[in-house]
């Protein structure tokens, strides 16, 4: 896919016509902007790392190689095939940002038809902060290892791909997009939110109990106690033959 050779497809549901064509530019440390894309009749959902294609050069001897299989937040070290120089490269996440375009003059009377947003953009909620209708408490994509897709849940992973399910190494954050390590326990690293609801209660605290040691009585270890050897005895009475 390139500006001279567009994708096209036709949905499967309502069978109109989508088109997107790829605008390359060159990406370096100082600039974050992978390219453009032109689309028509369709909005960008994410970036697969796994199925992309990079060109990457040497700073030293402006040789050109073709690199494959990037996952976000894995740094990549590879050997220049030239100069034998080495080079790193460290994606930690990638969005959209839409760009409105000024129609020209020419055209200016026709009226344009309104673009929808990107589905991921940083610092704005993900479609249903995040939930789908298996997990309706957890406000997260997972992106997992196994195709370097991202969705609300395995189940959702099962339902749209063919393959066997990895562990998700890194999640979205339904309230920011932000998208990090995965963790279960700790709240989002950018707004802060937990993206697991009700993840602490008053009866089990992560397999740790509600019991406050201190407050608890003396006395308690030795009813603990008290309480195995009756239940000792008890077992060693029914064990017992009949005589």
């Amino acid at each position: 896919m390139s500006k001279s050779h567009p994708y096209v497809v036709n949905c499967e549901k309502c069978n109109a016509d989508i088109r997107v064509t790829f605008q390359a530019s060159l990406l370096h440390q100082n600039t974050d902007v992978l390219g453009y894309l032109n689309l028509q009749a369709c909005s960008p959902v994410d970036l697969v790392l796994q199925d992309s294609e990079f060109v990457v050069g040497c700073l030293n001897c402006t040789t050109e190689g073709v690199l494959q299989s990037l996952s976000y937040g894995q740094r990549k070290e590879i050997h220049c095939l030239h100069c034998h120089s080495k080079l790193s490269i460290l994606i930690e996440a990638a969005h959209f940002h839409l760009i409105h375009v000024q129609p020209q003059e020419e055209t200016a009377h026709i009226r344009q038809k309104k673009l929808r947003d990107p589905t991921v953009q940083a610092g704005k909620p993900l479609p249903d902060y995040g939930t789908c209708s298996h997990f309706r408490k957890s406000c997260r994509w997972l992106r997992f290892s196994c195709c370097g897709r991202a969705y609300p849940c395995d189940f959702c992973h099962n339902d749209d791909q063919d393959h066997e399910m990895e562990l998700a190494t890194r999640m979205i954050c339904g309230y920011c997009a932000k998208e990090q390590p995965y963790n279960n326990e700790k709240p989002c690293i950018a707004c802060g939110n937990m993206t697991l609801k009700g993840t602490h209660s008053s009866h089990w605290e992560g397999g740790q109990g509600c019991r406050n040691k201190i407050k608890m009585s003396r006395n308690w270890l030795k009813k603990t106690r008290r309480r195995k050897k009756i239940n000792l005895n008890r077992q060693e009475n029914v064990s017992k033959p009949f005589t």
